[in-house]
């Protein structure tokens, strides 16, 4: 023999077929666990990693630009000073087009000397942009 194996099958002559040999019998496929939770776990050190080290850590967080200085009767005379300046050196086009764009319609009749008066006191009040 030259290492070849050779399958033979024995049949009976005469006689009916063999019934075919049944499937062995295997365990159906099993799905994946579900998990608990659809979100991660809240915890406290989730957010650990972002934290970054300052040199002193009892001092208070930085506030915005400017936001104690309007809180003061100082600071607020000068943003008012500073708002009557800029609005006195625009031009009629430029107080209607802005107060347009801040969504405060004017009549194209009115004087300038209103529209820049509306104007200033809107900035003044924090209700347009300056």
């Amino acid at each position: 023999m030259s290492g070849s194996v050779k399958i033979v099958k024995v049949a009976k002559v005469g006689g009916e077929a063999p019934a075919p040999a049944p499937k062995p019998v295997t365990k159906a496929p099993v799905a994946a666990a579900r998990k608990s939770h659809r979100t991660y776990p809240k915890s406290s050190l989730k957010k650990t990693r972002k934290v970054s080290g300052v040199k002193n850590p009892a001092a208070p967080p930085p506030f915005r630009k400017g936001t104690l200085r309007i809180l003061t009767e100082h600071g607020r005379k000068k943003r008012e000073d500073k708002i009557r300046k800029t609005v006195r050196s625009m031009t009629d086009r430029q107080v209607k087009e802005k107060l347009s764009s801040a969504g405060m319609r004017i009549s194209p009749n009115a004087p300038p000397e209103l529209a820049k008066e509306i104007l200033r006191n809107g900035q003044a009040a924090g209700m347009i942009p300056e």
